[in-house]
């Protein structure tokens, strides 16, 4: 296939191609997936300005967009459930920067699991000291939720050790950071997802229609050779080829971490200043 797909911002080619070919090659999956952010900021004023492409995705959306993706510029991050680790704090940086609003997908009715890392991190929480001698992040790791207990519950039934819903505890982790959670917007998108395919295969086409007008996702998709490289290989790369050949455009995706470093950790945990909000439990 060509490296090359878009050319300031208009398509070349409506076929992505080889997705194993993609997921193993970092310079292709970064052309077709990503745009930079001072690229995408500017195609989202332009394309809000466009009636007919507009009124597309509308169309294609049955009028299924949430309201607050139409009052502002908007910034999405997806996550089960929303906390201010590493990653979150980077991603609202950046939208305030560049004058966004920080919006925040949440997925409350998704199951617990301790399988897969980042649900995995929200019940057993990583908190970071200073850099090290070596230049490293030493790491404590704290477990709030029984997952035996938990496995496979929604996410909005679970609770920590001490009784408090999980949702709520990571919620108050933000007052660590002085943040004012009135800045922010919060959208639990479990409905909308239920009434968009219902599961990642069928709703990530939907979702990526949000963005090709309506704001912009910042997100980092993994093409490593696991779990979530399988997940982008099965659900992402045809969800987004299908929004391509839907529209002509592609979503704007804009990767929230340094792509070098975004299986790292650090992004997942938080900064030790949370821990005098974690109550002293004995297991």
């Amino acid at each position: 296939m060509r490296r090359t797909l878009f050319e300031c911002g208009k398509l070349i080619m409506t076929s992505i191609g080889d997705y194993n070919k993609i997921i193993s090659d970092r310079n292709i999956f970064n052309q077709i997936i990503y745009t930079s952010l001072p690229e995408a900021l500017r195609l989202l004023k332009e394309r809000q300005k466009d009636p007919e492409l507009m009124a597309k995705v509308k169309k294609l959306l049955k009028g299924d967009i949430p309201e607050i993706l139409k009052k502002k510029k908007c910034a999405v991050q997806f996550r089960q459930i929303t906390t201010p680790n590493n990653e979150c704090q980077q991603f609202i940086k950046l939208a305030k920067e560049n004058d966004l609003q920080p919006v925040f997908f949440e997925y409350l009715d998704d199951k617990f699991t301790s399988n897969n890392e980042f649900k995995r991190s929200l019940g057993q929480i990583h908190i970071e000291d200073h850099v090290n001698k070596n230049n490293v992040f030493p790491v404590e790791k704290i477990t709030i939720v029984d997952f035996a207990k938990y496995d496979g519950k929604k996410l909005r039934d679970v609770k920590t050790l001490w009784k408090e819903p999980l949702v709520d505890f990571h919620k108050k982790l933000f007052a660590a950071h002085d943040y004012n959670l009135k800045d922010f917007d919060f959208f639990d998108a479990s409905e909308w997802l239920k009434n968009n395919g219902g599961n990642a295969v069928n709703y990530y086409t939907n979702f990526f229609l949000l963005f090709i007008c309506f704001g912009i996702l910042f997100e980092n998709f993994l093409n490593s050779k696991n779990s979530e490289g399988e997940f982008t290989k099965n659900i992402i790369l045809p969800a987004l080829e299908k929004v391509i050949n839907l529209t002509g455009v592609r979503p704007l995706i804009i990767p929230t971490d340094p792509i070098d470093m975004e299986t790292d950790i650090h992004w997942i945990s938080y900064h030790s200043k949370i821990k005098a909000l974690v109550p002293k439990i004995k297991l």
